[in-house]
């Protein structure tokens, strides 16, 4: 495999040549094809140059690292950033992962840790390559062997190891796949467990005899693919224009249950439509078979009479809303987001507590990757776990609700101990700053964060927090103490002393002093001269 491609983004030049230049790329398996000073130059090289890897600083003016990060992303998310910052933040640090960041690295880089870091993502891009070749090679595939290919294709497809316009790409290659009105039917079947536990010697035979009989029933009456789910159940996904087909299914399986004598269990989805409906059949019946399994029903099937209107797809976005409010520890927006998330719910009872299930691992997930979750709080969840066959569907929502909130105020107690640490460094710095540079018209909250490497935002909170006092507030304070001690000694110029406290309309000056003092300059000057 040749050189990964690089783009090397830092907007001081001594710095970005010092990049470019200082280390040995090509030894670490890299090329840099194009490097940028700015934001936007940055983003017109990445289009431009398709890198694998973007090394970039992520404090830029006007468009930062992060930024183009996100920008880029959206375009190609298969794009890896490593980024650079010349401070230790615990916000962008943060936002940067959130954001899809590969590694934060702090300035000035440690060549050890560079050469790791470079190593590992591109490990990553060289899978993501031979992925893409793999790829490219399936329509010579097909040609060979299209029945047996198309079959792999669907398996992975359903078990989300491949895309879906991979799968249309497949289709419209080998023509006649999937004609108008064609519809899917998942069929889930195995032997019940106990079976198993009870009759060891017999089960594997059993099985073998099952399966074969299921398939040679339905290959008399339908197009069918067929594989073993990834939990080891046969899985036969048929397609057919039939409205009975469900019905039909359900009495062949049936008479395998009769002929066999075993204790076959099995689940049948409704028909659905097109590419998605493979996939979505597939899912229903997954879901289903999991609670035919647990309660040995035998074949279970959802009602024919409300076909593919009766259940909505799995709120999938409202999830996502749910588990972004804890990560941003927006206790409202979770109110708002969990509200909405159970509207969407469907009506029976058992799968609402599987979507239940499965908003809390997403989110359990989320904690442990991120920060917040503590010994108290991951019991909470473990006992949720264990409890859960035993909730019903109102009680499991009253619980996850509670557990997600308590979740949102570890997060905060978590968050504001490290804001404490860190702040005073930054407050320090900050206050310096603004002391050196009161003659400068321009100083604003925005260059003070900038110089201490801290978003406005949080900064002006931190900074209130601190002061009890807005950024603004305090600036004029300053500002016009310094007057009040230069009209106290009386040396200096009204004009002069404007320049000195950054303010260079004299009428302007006076106005502010007037109102921090209750008199104007030349007022307060004449009380001290002598």
């Amino acid at each position: 495999m040749g050189l990964l491609k690089l783009v090397i983004v830092d907007d001081e030049p001594i710095l970005l040549e010092g990049l470019v230049k200082t280390y040995d790329w090509n030894g670490m398996g890299y090329e840099v094809v194009g490097f940028a000073q700015s934001g936007e130059q940055a983003l017109k090289v990445i289009r431009e140059k398709k890198p694998h890897v973007v090394l970039t600083d992520i404090r830029m003016k006007q468009i930062s690292g992060l930024m183009v990060m996100e920008e880029i992303k959206k375009e190609n998310p298969e794009c890896q950033f490593v980024v650079l910052s010349a401070y230790r933040d615990f916000e962008y640090a943060k936002k940067a992962c959130d954001l899809g960041a590969f590694a934060y690295l702090l300035k000035p880089i440690e060549d050890e840790k560079l050469q790791a870091t470079m190593t590992d993502v591109g490990k990553i891009c060289e899978d993501q390559i031979r992925n893409e070749e793999k790829y490219d090679r399936w329509e010579r595939l097909l040609k060979k062997d299209g029945d047996g290919f198309l079959q792999v294709v669907v398996q992975k497809y359903v078990q989300n190891r491949l895309p879906e316009e991979k799968v249309d790409e497949v289709f419209h290659t080998l023509q006649d796949v999937m004609k108008e009105g064609d519809r899917f039917i998942t069929v889930y079947a195995d032997l019940d467990l106990a079976y198993k536990i009870t009759n060891e010697l017999e089960y594997e035979a059993s099985r073998f005899s099952m399966v074969r009989m299921i398939e040679e029933k339905i290959a008399e009456r339908f197009t069918y693919w067929k594989f073993e789910s990834e939990e080891g159940h046969r899985t036969f996904i048929v397609k057919t224009q039939e409205n009975t087909a469900v019905h039909e299914l359900k009495e062949l399986l049936e008479e395998v249950k009769k002929e066999e004598n075993s204790p076959v269990i099995a689940a049948i989805s409704k028909p659905y439509k097109g590419i998605r409906g493979i996939r979505r059949s597939f899912e229903e019946a997954q879901r289903l078979f999991a609670v035919t399994n647990a309660s040995g029903a035998g074949v279970f099937t959802i009602p024919e009479t409300v076909e593919e209107k009766e259940e909505s797809p799995y709120p999938a976005e409202a999830e996502m809303m749910v588990v972004n409010s804890v990560r941003k520890n927006d206790a409202v927006q979770l109110k708002q987001a969990f509200v909405h998330f159970i509207y969407q719910l469907p009506h029976r009872e058992e799968l609402q507590c599987q979507y239940m299930h499965k908003i809390m691992v997403k989110t359990e997930f989320m904690l442990k990757d991120s920060y917040g979750m503590d010994e108290s709080l991951n019991q909470q969840f473990e006992n949720y776990y264990s409890n859960m066959r035993n909730l019903k569907a109102a009680k499991a929502v009253d619980v996850c609700y509670k557990i997600l909130g308590t979740a949102i105020e570890k997060r905060l107690e978590n968050a504001e101990k490290k804001e404490n640490k860190g702040s005073k460094e930054y407050i320090a710095a900050a206050v310096a700053y603004i002391d050196e540079h009161l003659d400068n018209e321009d100083l604003s909250i925005v260059s003070v964060a900038t110089h201490v490497y801290l978003n406005p935002v949080y900064f002006g909170r931190v900074f209130k927090n601190t002061f009890h006092m807005t950024f603004k507030q305090y600036l004029l304070q300053r500002r016009m103490e310094l007057a009040k001690r230069l009209l106290e000694d009386g040396r200096t110029s009204i004009g002069n002393i404007c320049e000195q406290v950054g303010i260079s309309n004299p009428s302007y000056f006076s106005h502010l002093f007037k109102e921090y003092t209750g008199q104007l300059p030349r007022d307060y000057k004449r009380e001290y001269e002598v």
